[in-house]
């Protein structure tokens, strides 16, 4: 455990640093078109080692009968954490982030804990997403956590042990800020098992409110919402990007780190809590908004 910590915190470390570009990376196309996330293929490129940025398409994949317009700023950046109990389908999520060929349901996904890179044109904008499996230890190193971008805290509905790791994720991402000012996502996966089941939609829901992240549930092995956890990932980065930039990141709601509280309020004040509640609860599974 202590070998595989340290390879990830040299990884976490060197994400700020230049370093030589892959020489293919594969970009995936997404639009929106009103709540729908559309695919619109993958193609791949080329990057020219001299620069890092220079790029050339090579092909792609897809429906559409015309390839996507490549973005023509380098790509931002970003760093994505994938954290959970064993068995819950980290690695398969993440494999299947990489590319929209349906990757088939028996395959086999090793344990690896290596980087995973993909490229993401929405909007006209490219974005960098490279993926890092982390330990729970990790959250604690909290120098660490200031190169991650994004929180992925998946669990499996089907096992309620990891529904209650995710709590407990969740919890130590409220207390060191995480959730206020980087984009997290509450991922309930494995919910093709529906006769197994042990972890209702709802209680996903609730605790996405009381945390104050996102939530959505997927499917890897039927490759149910797995595009639109991949799309809203992008959105909500950007959005907290953007609100950091504008300097409100510390505005009312949003001051360093979240606990729960046991609440010692009258019945009406209740109430309006309890309104409050249930709209963000309305409101928690919409990735492309704050």
């Amino acid at each position: 455990m202590k070998q595989e910590i340290s390879n990830i915190v040299d990884t976490l470390q060197r994400f700020n640093m230049d370093g030589d570009a892959e020489e293919y990376c594969t970009v995936r196309h997404f639009s929106i078109s009103g709540r729908k996330v559309v695919n619109r293929g993958d193609s791949f490129k080329v990057k020219k080692s001299t620069s890092g940025h220079s790029v050339a398409s090579i092909g792609s994949t897809g429906n559409d009968t015309e390839s996507p317009r490549m973005s023509p700023t380098p790509p931002a950046p970003y760093s994505v954490a994938v954290l959970g109990a064993p068995a819950v389908g980290k690695s398969s999520l993440v494999s299947q982030f990489m590319t929209s060929d349906f990757l088939h349901a028996f395959e086999t996904f090793t344990g690896d804990r290596s980087d995973k890179t993909v490229t993401v044109l929405l909007d006209g904008e490219e974005s960098e997403l490279t993926f890092t499996d982390l330990p729970y230890a990790i959250l604690k190193r909290r120098d660490l956590l200031q190169a991650i971008h994004g929180f992925c805290v998946v669990y499996s509905v089907t096992d309620r042990a990891s529904f209650h790791q995710a709590e407990l994720t969740l919890q130590q991402l409220a207390a060191d800020g995480s959730i206020d000012h980087k984009a997290v996502i509450l991922v309930a996966n494995k919910v093709d098992l529906a006769r197994g089941r042990t972890v209702s939609e709802q209680e996903g829901r609730i605790l996405a409110t009381a945390c104050n992240c996102k939530f959505i549930e997927c499917s890897v092995v039927i490759c149910h919402h797995v595009d639109e956890l991949l799309v809203g990932l992008v959105a909500q980065m950007r959005l907290k990007l953007g609100v950091a930039a504008v300097g409100t990141a510390g505005s009312v709601g949003t001051k360093r780190g979240r606990k729960y509280r046991g609440a010692k309020t009258s019945s009406s004040f209740r109430g309006i809590l309890n309104k409050l509640r249930l709209t963000k609860s309305n409101s928690c599974h919409k990735l492309h908004v704050l």
